[in-house]
């Protein structure tokens, strides 16, 4: 029996609210409706629930309504008589309406459909009934004692005006909503004389500072429904905090030695603090000042500067360090003379391993290590242990390089006891005169007995021609050669070898030059070779010119036309021996100007057609003659002789003459 019991049961259908009641705020004097759609089975009854009141009375049938949906059935409850059920069946609704709420009608409903004995029972969700009021005041904020203190917490709480559904509130500060952690925590309750809702914020302050002093504190209120006004409250909050403090600098940087700088002591608090000031731990309670100047110098570097805030919340200090530029200082140098020897394994014992450059300076110096010119190592110990054979000596130097300050290079000789290490040059400054000088530097751990000059083989001594001078100190010689470079080298051939040789008791050695190469000063070479080329500019010049003008009187000759004289048809006869009578005269301030200079251009070249003119001009006997031939002529002629243009001569050009129209009268002399 109890197995069918369990059977039966699983077999049973689930019934559903398809469609269920939603929250509902209503103003009072309204008509609601809560939806109920279903699923169920033929025998299965719909119910409502009243705050957890599930029977309501009996129904009584108010109406029928016809729709396209189907039948509507309205019911009315007996015990209630504004609340109605609408029942559909074809289509399984059961709604539930309220006529002209109010706020009796308020509270919690729920749609159920109850079980059968082949279906489960299935219920709504529980929804609730709010009649609207709008709330009739403004926010209330309730805050501690002022002032609040660091350190402590405190609450900030704000309470909303009554209403019907509860009014919502936000938090601000300095007109900006809180948004950061921790939150407003917000709750609702139910105020008991007016039945209404409240809605409750409370805000801590885990650690009130100096952000929340003088702080404005606004609580808004708003009202979704109606037209209800917007209303807040607002206040500022005192807070007593420890002071805050800050060194400003009124100085430009990176500072630097030989300067001041001037330091400013800012403090702020609440109550208002009193400030100090210390250097390095130390109290100065002298300075009153907010504002001090410091001389800076090497000896301040990296030294502290601060100053101190103290009201009664607290103590406050702030510093500074002061970073300082300097230039570099040797605090360990290395030596400028460096001796090793391993041919005697106890003085070997002896010899450096390592050597130290230690330098003072602000920022921090780079050191390097280099040998002719080749970097071998970074940092400040360079190790010895690795110079073994005689070939490593020589020079070496070391470079000290500081941001902002000129980069320090210092030589040193690391020498193998022995025989003398020997460097010869020569220097440039003296190449513009016919002098030239080398150097020639010996180093040597034991005394130096003797150092001498060769060119080609040949010694050098201490002459008119040349000057030898020598220096020494307690490892080194410098033994300098200055001598006349056309006296010694004049007789040489170009390639020459200069050598310097060293003597000490361990030994002599030599260093050689090759190639001393005679030379002129470059200036004096410089000097004909410009004038040289200034001369020869000069001379084609000159033919230029010349060969330019020569072709430009060639062009003139052949341009010149030799034209003969033409006669217009007007040109009387009369005025022809008018002319010739000024030419033979030699009265040319009576002859046309024109006419002058056409005759004495042509009259060195006389056409074979004019030997009655030339013949004129050489024979004075046969002028009456030629004049009567003239004058037959110009009658037999002076009614046929034309000339459409006639071309006059002038200054080796020609250009035609305009034809004058007139008549002329010839008349014998």
């Amino acid at each position: 029996m109890i197995v069918n019991a369990i059977e039966h049961a699983d077999s049973r259908i689930n019934q559903k609210i398809l469609i269920g009641p939603n929250h509902i705020n209503a103003y009072p004097g309204e008509t609601i409706q809560f939806p109920c759609i279903v699923s169920k089975q033929p025998n299965a009854i719909v119910t409502w629930c009243w705050n957890d009141f599930c029977t309501l009375g009996k129904t009584q049938l108010l109406r029928h309504e016809t729709t396209r949906n189907g039948l509507i059935h309205i019911y009315q409850y007996a015990a209630y008589p504004r609340f109605q059920l609408s029942i559909n069946e074809r289509l399984n609704h059961y709604n539930l309406s309220i006529v002209h709420v109010s706020n009796k009608d308020e509270g919690i409903f729920q749609c159920q459909v109850q079980r059968t004995m082949d279906a489960h029972e299935a219920r709504s969700e529980r929804v609730r009934l709010t009649l609207i009021t709008p709330p009739n005041g403004q926010p209330t904020l309730l805050l501690p004692t002022m002032p609040l203190k660091q350190g402590q917490p405190t609450n900030i709480t704000c309470l909303s005006a009554p209403s019907k559904p509860a009014s919502k509130l936000v938090l601000y500060k300095n007109e900006l909503p809180i948004t950061e952690e921790p939150l407003p925590k917000i709750t609702y309750e139910l105020d008991i004389q007016s039945k209404k809702n409240l809605t409750k914020l409370i805000y801590i302050i885990d650690d009130p500072d100096d952000t929340w002093n003088n702080a404005l504190i606004r609580c808004a209120q708003f009202y979704e429904y109606g037209n209800s006004p917007f209303r807040d409250a607002a206040t500022k909050l005192k807070v007593y905090y420890k002071p805050k403090a800050r060194i400003e600098s009124q100085n430009r940087y990176p500072l630097t030695v030989n300067s001041t700088a001037t330091f400013r002591c800012i403090v702020y608090g609440n109550p208002e603090p009193k400030f100090s000031w210390f250097a390095n731990s130390m109290d100065l309670t002298s300075l009153t000042s907010s504002i001090i100047s410091i001389p800076l110098s090497r000896q301040v570097h990296n030294h502290s500067i601060g100053c101190t805030a103290t009201n009664s919340m607290g103590t406050t200090n702030t510093s500074i360090r002061l970073l300082i530029r300097y230039s570099p200082k040797f605090v360990v140098r290395p030596p400028k003379f460096v001796v090793l020897d391993f041919n005697n394994q106890q003085s070997s014992k002896s010899n450096p391993v390592i050597l130290r450059c230690i330098v003072d300076s602000f920022p921090r110096s780079k050191i390097s290590w280099y040998r002719y010119g080749e970097k071998l190592i970074e940092g400040s110990l360079f190790n010895l242990e690795n110079i073994t054979t005689r070939e490593q000596q020589g020079l070496y130097s070391y470079q000290i390089e500081t941001d902002g300050f000129q980069t320090i290079i210092e030589d040193f000789i690391i020498y193998f006891k022995g025989k003398p290490l020997i460097y010869i040059q020569e220097f440039k400054h003296y190449r513009s005169s016919n002098t030239r000088e080398f150097e020639c530097q010996v180093y040597s751990s034991s005394p130096i007995l003797k150092i001498s000059w060769r060119i080609n083989d040949q010694s050098i001594e201490s002459t008119d021609k040349s000057l030898i001078s020598t220096t020494c100190d307690d490892n080194s010689c410098k033994s300098k050669l200055l001598y006349n470079n056309r006296k010694i080298l004049s007789s040489m051939n170009n390639l020459n070898r200069l050598s310097c040789i060293a003597e000490n008791e361990h030994g002599s050695e030599q260093s050689r030059l090759y190639q001393i190469n005679s030379f002129e000063d470059s200036s004096t070479i410089l000097i004909p070779v410009v004038c040289s080329i200034f001369l020869l500019i000069i001379i084609l010049s000159i033919a230029a010119l010349y060969c330019g003008c020569r072709a430009k009187q060639q062009r003139k000759r052949s341009s010149i036309k030799k034209l003969p004289i033409v006669y217009d048809a007007h040109y009387s006869i009369n005025e022809l021996i008018k002319d010739v009578g000024c030419l033979r005269t030699s009265d040319f301030h009576t002859c046309n100007d024109n006419d002058q200079l056409s005759l004495k251009i042509e009259q060195s070249k006389i056409e074979p057609t004019d030997r009655l003119l030339a013949s004129l001009f050489n024979n004075s006997s046969s002028t009456k003659k030629l004049m009567d031939n003239l004058s037959n002529e110009s009658s037999i002629n002076s009614s046929g002789f034309h000339s459409k243009s006639t071309t006059t001569t002038f200054n080796n050009e020609y250009s035609p003459r305009l034809a004058e129209i007139a008549d002329y009268t010839f008349s014998g002399m």
